[in-house]
């Protein structure tokens, strides 16, 4: 009997044991990677206050069609509900999806207006380049909507021409080059009533694009920084609605192309400041990243572009801390997370890598995509703007 009762006693000190084993190997795993129910549950007291309200160099370069309304597009809608269902209906039935070559991104903005881009141009932006690694510039077209409000006629029609021909220009230098390139556009008003018509015009000319001519885009990206709107600090929600109902829309309207679909956003849309408020939308209280994260999950391909700008990758603030929560939040979601980085001359100086050598932004570089490189949900980098990016010596 007390030999029974000693092995008894021994059988239950293995499994002990063992069970202590895999709660070590558990604890040791999730200290290593962080799961939503982490990432959401920052105290009041962990939540950072050090943030940037970036802004991207378009302000700069950005014509007035796409800041200010005209009266008499304000009533017009490219997202008409009956439009929007038949999008739906057409995807239902053909079953596309957007198909990813899985590569990393290492992409970059050139916010040149169409019209300034000579070839001689358009040659120096693309070889630099791709002597830099990039495989995708992002294009932006926001001067279409000069074309756009112009009046039916010979002239605009000449426009049109011209600006057909530098983009299919473009795109047919970069392919040849190894470089795809994707349609880039945005202002921080577009998601707001009486506005909606310039994403809707820009949308419908990179899909008219693609369709009739055998250069083309591989994606459509949004630069929509809505949290620059006087308002924002007024009604966060309300502004932050819009802006998810503008994606939502906008993935809709994607539903019966090909194309790749990007938005890009802040780093403050988690819960690791006190910038953004959670909030309802569709029926579910969270952040606007994961709101973002589940509107996108109806594109599959679809990619969030994180403005990370810091100089320094490591520590505190650094761009590695930053980046951790959309990372991490969306390693359960299927998009994927570029991590952009600034060269421009913009204030903060700690945000940007301007007067800074390019062996030390390598450097920091390095350090970034070794912190996430096998992350399910990392898609690469980007860097903005290609023009400071290429004077880095």
């Amino acid at each position: 009997m007390k030999k029974k009762i000693n092995i008894l006693y021994k059988n239950k000190s293995l499994i002990l044991v063992v069970l202590l084993v895999i709660l070590s190997i558990w604890f040791y795993s999730s200290s290593k990677r962080k799961d939503v129910s982490q990432v959401l549950v920052h105290s009041a007291g962990e939540k950072r206050t050090n943030v940037v309200y970036t802004k991207q160099y378009n302000d700069r370069v950005t014509v007035d069609s796409a800041k200010v309304a005209l009266d008499e597009y304000k009533n017009v809608s490219f997202f008409e509900r009956r439009s929007l269902i038949s999008n739906v209906i057409s995807s239902i039935y053909s079953r596309r999806e957007v198909l990813t070559d899985g590569s990393l991104e290492n992409g970059t903005w050139l916010w040149t207006p169409i019209k300034y881009i000579t070839p001689e141009y358009r040659d120096s932006i693309i070889t630099g380049a791709k002597k830099n690694g990039v495989n995708v510039i992002y294009l932006a077209i926001d001067s279409y909507l000069d074309i756009f409000v112009m009046e039916e006629g010979i002239e605009k029609q000449k426009e049109l021409d011209n600006f057909n021909k530098t983009v299919k220009d473009f795109i047919a230098t970069a392919n040849s080059n190894g470089i795809k390139v994707d349609a880039a556009a945005g202002w921080q008003n577009w998601a707001e009533e009486g506005h909606l018509y310039k994403p809707g015009a820009v949308l419908d000319y990179v899909i008219a694009f693609n369709k009739d001519n055998e250069e083309k885009f591989r994606g459509f990206q949004y630069d929509v920084e809505v949290y620059l709107l006087p308002q924002y600090q007024k009604d966060k929600e309300k502004v932050l609605t819009n802006f998810l109902d503008l994606i939502d829309k906008t993935v809709t309207k994607l539903n019966s192309t090909d194309l790749e679909f990007t938005v890009v956003i802040p780093e403050f849309y988690d819960d690791s400041t006190v910038e953004t408020p959670i909030f309802k939308y569709k029926g579910k209280n969270r952040y606007t990243l994961e709101h973002l994260l589940s509107v996108l999950e109806r594109r599959r391909g679809s990619k969030i572009i994180v403005m990370s700008y810091r100089n320094f990758a490591k520590g505190e603030n650094g761009s590695i801390e930053i980046s951790e929560d959309e990372i991490f939040v969306a390693n359960n979601f299927s998009t994927k997370v570029i991590i952009a980085q600034e060269t421009g001359d913009f204030p903060p100086s700690y945000i940007t890598f301007n007067r800074k050598s390019k062996n030390y932004f390598n450097s920091q570089l390095d350090l970034l995509i070794d912190a996430f490189e096998n992350e399910p949900s990392y898609g690469g980098i980007a860097t903005h703007y290609v023009n400071t990016f290429l004077e880095l010596k």
